[in-house]
């Protein structure tokens, strides 16, 4: 007993120890949004299509740098970030001699089989190099591979020499393969240009084949290393050097290839695990390029790694504003904002858009930038045809918008409808001036904004206003100078656990802590890993309570190498645990496994749900698949894989699952998660009647094909089993009002029927995480987040046969001053109820729990 006790008070000096390292000293930095305007007229040569871009820069951003705080050492102290929109890089291929008849074919699929005549030495040269390329049905990736030496040169040069000489921390998109190397005629006469430290090979031959013909007095080219051309985040440093190649993970049908039964650029998917946080002195980046801004996995991830500045390069093709369809300045709210809002660590949103276009690909929509709301009163701007959204800024549009305080919302879109479809190639309206309501008449600017990041605030207890609600004060579990996040809940009678994730020096590690009284009163924390302190992160805990006072407690971390889900057990309530054990220790050891859920069965059984890497794509990429795994007596049996059937074609390389759930009852398992197999996000599910031996068939519970389902959670109620999922749905006449943004619904597997939890009604405002517990008979009690004003706080609402009752409640009683309240769980056993979030009413956020009556939720 006394080892046990200096081993605790040994393992509590190293995170003492760790806690003091803290993470980086909060700055402001500066956030260039750029907006360049394209044109074909600045792709005629490579000195035009830098000087376009340089021009931009330097009237427009550079008179307004901060420039680094010490000038001999710009990249520890930058305190600019300049980003350039999606696939600036990728319009390269038209600059030059040898691109002026693709400048001239009129589309794009004529420029593309123009440029495979003209680069046809290259193309020969790398598909001996690459046999893999020169087999594909079409010859765009063979095509991009072959223009590696271009884009280093027109893409890679002129924007490593931006950064150096201004000293910024620098993105441009660009769409070329993802390593190249230096080949140099002479390494002794070699001089390195901008962006490149060295000569890999020295071979004057390859380099006349490979470089332009129109410079014969280059003595260097590059070359590709691998066939993988792929859009990509290319992040450069004050120094110029490349520091991050970031690649876009979900691609759309231009970006796809045959593979996805598309006639596309031909471009290679990132692998699902593979974005991760680009460390720099102007925040923690996360880069989430286009579409990759809307799926829940990539910015859940990201949001896990405690990313700050979330980064969303954009040039969102085809998407003009119109009278008719979806209005698309809501869908593009629906990305990267809506993540800014939703999720605890992004401090701020930068959106850089490419207006204009090439051929017939266009884009209209506004840069932006935007910080996190904390007050829900915070002055904000919109885009265009929108309410004013808290925190938010963008750039000026063709039109005043609105024009008139009173403008009815019908007019004002129509209004702003017909100056976007004047925008479009082929209008017929003719620019007078620019930009304006014209073809061709697009805004080209520079967004620019101070924002807060590596933000490190310290532990204040709140001492603000609360507000009433039907549950008891709430209170912190485990008060702590640290943040905390990703509660988990198991309750049974007066017995309650909650498992949560303490951020210890630059380590995220995984504590318990359990109550006996119903929640009125919390034990001294644990550590349930095992793990040695600071050893590893530990990430998204999950825990299971029996009525006998068994615990078990399931993980991830990356002490093995690969993030892979672990459990632990407690025979004695949550006081100590037993070693940890690999979940599934089936998979190879470079597979990555995600997100754990537990649900207590019956007798000494729990239900266990994860992501899992083992499967893979068509093209050889990892496949995140839903695996389920039952353990007995602490044992666990061997997993399987739930997910299934045939994607779509688009989806054919991109077919992922996500956000697993499991909930039992007597015999009875339901298991959700969201899927990417139709090409969309849709909530699905699959129940089982014999304890988890077989399972049914798969019931897709969203309404319609187009959406993105998210955090699904599984209630079996006495007869019926429920889903409580969040949605964003195609919407319907966006053209009259705005649209209903995401919102929290209740289903049943298997019937007709979706029924809104949350109150917002048609109002333009967000709900999201959504967490359900079975009250009474089959009612449901839905808890969610309300994000109705920016400012995130918790509702709880009581469902009947699917149909809300009564009002939303508050769960957390934190006044106005108290700022956001984050992903609730709840617990029900015995008409009691226990929520946990997290909350940064302290400053720093922290694991709070509320109690009520089940009685008292109507």
């Amino acid at each position: 007993m006394a080892l046990a006790r200096r081993r605790g008070a040994l393992a509590l000096l190293v995170l003492a120890v760790l806690a003091l390292a803290g993470p980086a000293q909060a700055r402001e930095v500066r956030v260039f949004a750029m907006q360049p305007k394209l044109g074909l007229e600045w792709l005629e040569s490579r000195e035009s299509f830098r000087a376009h871009l340089t021009t931009l820069f330097e009237r427009e951003a550079a008179p307004h740098l901060r420039g680094p705080d010490d000038p001999r050492r710009p990249a520890e102290t930058a305190r600019d970030l300049v980003l350039w929109p999606e696939s600036v890089g990728l319009f390269a291929a038209l600059t030059g001699e040898r691109a002026a008849l693709a400048r001239a074919s009129g589309s794009l699929e004529l420029a593309i089989l123009t440029l495979l005549v003209t680069y046809a030495p290259q193309a020969a040269y790398y598909a001996a190099r690459f046999p893999e390329l020169a087999t594909r049905v079409l010859q765009t990736r063979l095509l991009a591979t072959a223009l590696t030496d271009t884009f280093g040169r027109a893409v890679v040069e002129p924007f490593a020499e931006m950064a150096d000489r201004h000293d910024v921390y620098l993105h441009v998109g660009v769409d070329m393969a993802r390593g190249w190397r230096i080949v140099c005629a002479d390494r002794e006469a070699f001089r390195p240009p901008p962006g490149a430290e060295r000569c890999d090979v020295e071979d004057p031959v390859r380099v006349a084949l490979l470089r332009d013909p129109s410079e014969p007095g280059r003595d260097y080219a590059y070359e590709a290393v691998e066939a993988d051309p792929s859009v990509m985040a290319l992040v450069f440093d004050p120094d110029g050097r490349v520091i991050a190649r970031e690649v876009k993970t979900y691609l759309t049908p231009t970006e796809l290839g045959p593979d996805e039964g598309s006639l596309g650029l031909d471009l290679v998917p990132g692998e699902v695990s593979g974005l991760g946080v680009v460390e720099t002195p102007v925040g923690r980046l996360g880069f989430v390029t286009s579409k990759d801004a809307w799926m829940p996995d990539v910015v859940e991830k990201l949001d896990q790694r405690h990313v700050d500045l979330l980064v969303q390069p954009e040039f969102f093709v085809g998407t003009l504003v119109s009278t008719r369809g979806l209005w698309n300045p809501d869908l593009l709210k629906a990305s990267g904002y809506s993540a800014l809002v939703r999720l605890p660590s992004f401090e701020a949103l930068a959106l850089p858009e490419m207006t204009g276009g090439v051929f017939s690909f266009y884009a209209d929509h506004q840069s932006h930038i935007a910080v996190k709301p904390r007050t829900g009163r915070e002055p904000g701007g919109f885009l265009v045809g929108q309410p004013p959204a808290p925190g938010l800024e963008a750039t000026p549009w063709v039109v005043p918008d609105p024009i008139r305080e009173d403008e009815p919302f019908d007019e004002r879109r129509r209004r702003l409808g017909e100056a976007g479809e004047a925008l479009a190639p082929g209008s017929g309206v003719r620019c007078t001036q620019r930009p304006g309501p014209c073809e061709d008449g697009h805004v080209e600017t520079v967004l620019w904004r101070d924002v807060e990041v590596l933000r490190a605030p310290r532990r204040k207890p709140y001492r603000g206003p609360r507000v009433r609600t039907p549950f008891s004060p709430a209170r912190a579990v485990s008060p702590s100078p640290r943040p905390q996040r990703n509660a988990a809940v198991a309750r049974r009678g007066r017995r309650v656990v909650v498992a949560f994730e303490e951020r210890v020096g630059d380590r995220d590690q995984v504590f318990l802590v359990r109550s006996d009284d119903g929640g009125r009163t919390w034990s001294e924390r644990v550590r349930p890993t095992g793990r040695p302190p600071g050893a590893t992160d530990e990430w998204w805990p999950a825990v299971a309570l029996s009525p006998e006072g068994v615990v078990t407690v399931a993980w991830v971390d990356v002490l093995s190498g690969r993030e892979r889900v672990w459990i632990s057990r407690s025979t004695d309530g949550g006081r100590s645990f037993g070693p940890p054990r690999p979940l599934d220790d089936r998979p190879p050891a470079d597979v990555a496994q995600w997100r754990p859920a537990l649900a207590q069965g019956a007798g000494d059984v729990v239900h266990a749900v994860f992501v899992d890497e083992r499967d893979r794509h068509p093209n050889g990429n990892p496949q995140a698949g839903v695996w389920y795994a039952r353990i007995r007596g602490g044992e666990p049996e061997p997993a399987r894989r739930l997910d299934g059937g045939r994607p779509a074609p688009l989806a054919a390389n991109l077919d992922n699952a996500w956000a697993p759930a499991v909930a039992a009852r007597g015999g009875r398992v339901l298991v959700t998660w969201t899927d990417f197999r139709n090409y969309y996000w849709d909530v699905v599910a699959r129940l089982s009647g014999d304890g988890g031996d077989g399972f049914g068939p798969e019931a897709q519970l969203n309404r319609a094909a187009g959406g993105f389902g998210a955090s699904p959670q599984p209630v079996l109620g006495r007869s019926r089993p429920f889903v409580a999922f969040t949605d964003f749905g195609p919407g319907e006449d966006s053209q009259r009002r705005p649209h209903p943004m995401y919102d929290v619904y209740v289903a049943t597997p298997g019937a007709e029927g979706l029924h809104r939890a949350d109150h917002h009604r048609d109002a333009h405002a967000s709900a999201f995480a959504g967490s359900a517990c079975p009250a009474a008979d089959d009612d449901v009690l839905v808890a969610f987040q309300d994000a109705a004003t920016g400012r995130n706080v918790i509702r709880l609402a009581r469902l009947r046969g699917g149909t809300r009752r009564g009002r939303a409640w508050r769960v957390d009683d934190g006044g106005a001053g108290s700022g956001n309240a984050w992903r609730p769980r709840l617990a029900c056993s015995r008409g009691r109820l226990v929520a946990a979030w997290e909350d940064e009413r302290d400053g720093v956020p922290q694991v709070y729990v509320a109690g009520a009556s089940v009685r008292e939720i109507r």
